[in-house]
């Protein structure tokens, strides 16, 4: 297993730049005890700024974390430092340490429920015909009041949002983000969570912000799309349908996608990019299919204190069969077993050019209208936009003006200009990101047939 990682794999894990070199600092002055493993079980202890050292595990088959820190990077430092000291041949094999043997049942006992839930998914071929018939339309008709519910919700949202745009959305008889919350919580009680969540965000719209009445403009107008969307859903198509239905909050069962044909592929893990949903940490994985040219989206969960699972780590090469949710969403599931990775080697997949990109975005709003982002793998230079800020800009050889910096990408990311300059040969580079009506935000670079998370 010890071939299997090396240096440029555990700087790949790293959340960002600065706990990459934290735990390379860790590695070579840290004060370490402790340190040793058993088969794919690594574990030690690093001594920090309080009374009791850190104790930090690693599961190096599943490229899984956890340590006692209180840091919100995932990994951390101390556990990107454990990976290094591994590398160096710094651990001892042994019998696990408590702590790092009660982390290893914790999770092998979730592996076995989760393999359980998806055994179960089938229904017994022995269970009785009346009872499965009544609760099958038992289901249709729950289903059928909350769509119910949902409509009359819609209906009134739509007509205050009519009302709104008749008087001015400035002016306004209550405050507005008291009208937002109330009908937030009205979204709530209509059984939309993803309505009601979009207008506790609006509620947060500072007026001191100079674009806040474009946002505001803006999400109305998506909310008053998905309000029409779900009132003539009967005449839509159905990837339309399936695309209000998520918006709404409507969720489809993990057995229903998994019992729909997969698609399968090696695919890359271009990066990872998480986002705070209350009080819950959302992590996306970004993968594209080597063969199919497909891309996917795996969206992990955890709550506060738990740890975001590292299933698929950028930079690698994932064997694993896909299966997409409805509609032309990239959202994906796949099986709880773990796949089997590689490091990513002489991947060349060609690339968009900037105009190319915004084609697309266009593209990806035509099919799906409350598309938040898309991902692409874009070709261009390196250069200052008008404003001066690092964007991608058209190439010469894509038949543009390069020197036209209203066709320049901006490159969203805060903090990447160093990361880039560091990792890029040249100024001619080929991006893996997340295309957006404000720019692109960049989650690798693709160089030498290699991917360099960023």
């Amino acid at each position: 297993m010890a071939e299997d990682w090396n240096a440029q794999r555990v700087t790949s894990l790293a959340p960002d730049a600065k706990v990459a070199a934290a735990g390379l600092k860790l590695a070579k002055t840290g004060t370490w005890s402790d340190v040793g493993y058993h088969e794919s079980l690594l574990w030690g202890q690093c001594k920090g700024s309080g009374k009791n050292p850190y104790q930090v595990c690693a599961d190096l088959a599943a490229s899984a974390f956890r340590c006692s820190c209180p840091s919100r990077k995932f990994p951390c430092k101390h556990a990107v430092g454990l990976l290094h000291l591994w590398c160096d041949g710094a651990a001892a094999p042994g019998e696990p340490v408590e702590f790092a043997r009660q982390w290893a049942e914790r999770r092998a006992e979730r592996a076995a429920k989760a393999a359980e839930r998806a055994a179960g998914t089938t229904p017994a071929p022995d269970a009785d015909p009346a009872t499965a018939a009544k609760r099958a339309k038992a289901a249709r008709a729950r289903a059928a009041r909350r769509e119910q519910r949902i409509t009359d919700g819609l209906a009134d949202l739509d007509r205050w949002i009519l009302d709104q745009i008749d008087q001015g959305l400035v002016a306004t008889g209550e405050s507005r983000s008291t009208a937002l919350r109330r009908l937030a919580a009205r979204m709530v009680d209509a059984q939309a969570p993803g309505v009601a969540a979009r207008l506790g965000e609006l509620a947060t719209l500072d007026d001191k912000d100079p674009d806040w009445l474009g946002e505001l403009a803006s999400e109305l107008g998506a909310i008053h799309l998905l309000a029409r969307a779900w009132a003539g859903r009967e005449h839509l198509p159905a990837d339309l349908v399936a695309c209000a239905r998520r918006e709404i909050g409507l969720s489809v069962a993990s057995e229903e996608v998994l019992a729909a044909p997969g698609v399968e592929d090696r695919w890359a893990v271009v990066g990872t990019r998480d986002r705070e949903e209350g009080r819950v940490t959302a992590r996306d994985f970004w993968l594209c299919g080597t063969s199919t040219g497909r891309w996917g989206r795996i969206i992990a969960y955890a709550r506060e204190a738990e740890e975001l699972p590292t299933t698929f780590s950028p930079g690698t090469l994932v064997q694993a069969r896909l299966h997409f949710h409805p509609g032309p969403g990239l959202r994906a599931l796949s099986r709880p077993e773990q796949p089997a990775a590689e490091p990513i080697a002489a991947w060349n997949p060609g690339a968009l050019s900037v105009a190319g990109a915004r084609e697309a975005w266009r593209n990806a709003l035509a099919a799906d209208p409350w598309a938040d982002v898309r991902p692409l793998l874009v070709a261009g230079r390196l250069a200052a936009n008008a404003e001066g800020h690092l964007a991608l800009s058209p190439r010469e050889t894509d038949g543009e003006r390069a020197d036209r910096g209203h066709a320049a990408l901006p490159l969203l990311r805060i903090g990447i200009h160093r990361r880039l300059a560091l990792a890029a040969a040249c100024d001619n580079v080929v991006i893996a990101g997340l295309i957006c009506p404000q720019g692109l935000w960049p989650l690798s670079l693709l160089t030498g047939g290699t991917v360099v998370p960023l």
